[in-house]
């Protein structure tokens, strides 16, 4: 941005990232005290009418999706894994 300001061109960034930015934090803020996922709500919205949700593509295991993943007290790691064809849900430990 000081850049661009010594520049005498506009930065990349401009206030509205900025006020995007800390929407975002407000957002995992709230989430970190009500241990849930919170809505990022923007009051101005720029962007397009409708954004599609951008999720990360399924993790697998021994080809059956992953459903979570937790480190136990004795430093072994429980999976919950999910059939793909029948949906069936199954636990399984391995070594951390």
């Amino acid at each position: 941005m000081f850049d661009a300001m010594d520049e005498g061109r506009k930065p990349t960034e401009d206030f509205y990232d900025g006020y995007v930015v800390n929407v975002i934090i407000d957002a995992c803020y709230k989430s970190a005290k009500t241990k849930q996922w919170e809505p990022v709500e923007l009051e101005i919205w720029r962007g397009a009418e409708t954004t599609p949700k951008i999720s990360p593509p399924p993790s697998e295991y021994e080809g059956k999706l992953l459903v979570k993943r937790e480190r136990l007290p004795d430093g072994k790691v429980r999976l919950i894994l999910q059939d793909k064809d029948t949906g069936e849900a199954e636990q399984k430990f391995i070594e951390g």
